[in-house]
């Protein structure tokens, strides 16, 4: 399990740094979605819907952010994560968030903080612009995940598109002249792209493993702040142009 691993070679840095000796209170709590984001250009987001909130954990004055369908508060300490069970989204979230916190208190990433009002309509743009550049315009490329900019520029630069949600209520809609497809079909469908764009946010919903495994061979890059330190550590692509 890809955040089980995370998590022991964080421990492995916490320990370097004599962190787990240190004063190190974490106080986490969900952020309301004009905290988290301002006011977007654009409507559809998950945030704005409140079908996930964000995340805010901090380490010595730095900040990680994770996206969490379960959201909850917690204060304690960085040995206390080690233990912490990983058995639903918000035990997850917390643990990325801290995680992420504490590597951007090492500075070994940045961009742990959610972009703000148009900071996701730029980022989606530059998204597909970064794209479009490398991979040609009949790529068949899957979104998982659906974003509202990123399906918007994603429409209008490449021919072959297909996007994928968890969120029954976009399941089916036609948005940007794209059908939302349910992420069941994950596995087929990428089996007949070659190009891969899947939100950081499965690493909190445990289908990051199913989605790198599935996606052997082929391109695969990652989007948002979730997958901060996890595209550190494990050597993966994540594309996040706004992030703070």
């Amino acid at each position: 399990m890809m955040l089980e691993e995370l998590r022991r070679i964080w421990h492995g840095r916490v320990r370097k740094y004599n962190l787990e000796k240190r004063r190190a209170d974490i106080t986490m709590h969900p952020l309301k979605p004009e905290e988290a984001v301002g006011k977007p250009s654009r409507d559809g987001y998950a945030l704005m819907k409140g079908r996930e909130v964000i995340i805010e954990a901090r380490v010595g004055g730095a900040i990680g952010r994770a996206f969490t369908d379960e959201p909850s508060e917690y204060t304690g300490s960085l040995d206390q994560f080690t233990t912490l069970p990983l058995d639903g989204n918000g035990a997850r979230g917390r643990v990325i968030a801290v995680i992420n916190a504490t590597y951007r208190f090492l500075g070994l990433v940045g961009g742990t903080k959610h972009c703000r009002d148009d900071g996701p309509e730029h980022c989606g743009a530059k998204i597909v612009d970064y794209l479009v550049r490398i991979h040609a315009p009949d790529s068949r490329l899957l979104v998982i995940g659906f974003q509202s900019a990123i399906a918007y520029y994603m429409s209008r630069k490449f021919r072959n598109v297909q996007v994928t949600d968890m969120d029954n209520d976009n399941i089916g809609r036609s948005i940007h002249g794209l059908t939302i497809e349910s992420s069941e079909g994950n596995k087929a469908i990428i089996e007949s792209s070659n190009l891969i764009l899947a939100t950081g946010s499965s690493l909190v919903n445990g289908s990051v493993d199913d989605i790198v495994k599935w996606s052997s061979g082929k391109t695969l890059y990652f989007y948002g702040v979730t997958v901060a330190a996890a595209t550190y550590e494990f050597n993966l692509n994540r594309l996040c142009f706004a992030a703070l």
